[in-house]
């Protein structure tokens, strides 16, 4: 088990499904930064294979 709270790696890039923005946040993002809304974010790592 591995503990990525403190590093740098951790970062995650999500893009809101709504209106396509690109969010990098630290931890899991909860809503789009940019429209507001929640629980339409896709993690773009998941997302390029």
């Amino acid at each position: 088990m591995y503990d990525l709270t403190g590093s740098p790696d951790a970062t995650s890039t999500y893009e809101c499904l709504v209106c396509g923005e690109i969010i990098t946040a630290d931890t899991r993002a909860e809503k789009c930064t940019r429209c507001g809304r929640a629980n339409t974010l896709q993690n773009r790592a998941l997302s390029l294979e």
